[in-house]
């Protein structure tokens, strides 16, 4: 009897035991799980501010671009303007036939429909 009331104990111990290490198993996964939260939030802050940078450059880049294109096509139009004038003023009767021409063929086409 005294050997079976060892038994009970040790086996009590023994399950106060686990029940210790299943509690020191919850408070460890708890903080791990707390700390890999800290990294996500870290790196999902690290990430936004490189997407937040990656947007301003490429704004910064697209603009730049814009201008550009409207520098190049001021520039073009301008040198067409002026392509034009030096024709007109070579040639003002061949100028001035042509747009006469243009004129009755717009009328032609607007007058039908």
């Amino acid at each position: 009897m005294v050997a079976e009331t060892n038994k009970k104990t040790d086996t009590s111990t023994e399950i106060d035991a686990i029940r210790g290490d299943i509690q020191k198993m919850q408070n460890d996964l708890k903080d791990l799980l707390h700390t890999v939260g800290d990294q996500s939030k870290e790196k999902l802050q690290e990430s936004k501010q490189k997407l937040e940078a990656a947007m301003k450059s490429f704004e910064g880049q697209a603009a730049e671009k814009i201008n550009e294109s409207y520098d190049s096509l001021r520039e073009h139009s301008h040198d067409a303007v002026q392509k034009s004038r030096k024709q007109i003023e070579e040639q003002p009767i061949t100028a001035v036939l042509i747009a006469f021409a243009a004129g009755i063929l717009f009328d032609r086409l607007i007058g039908r429909r």
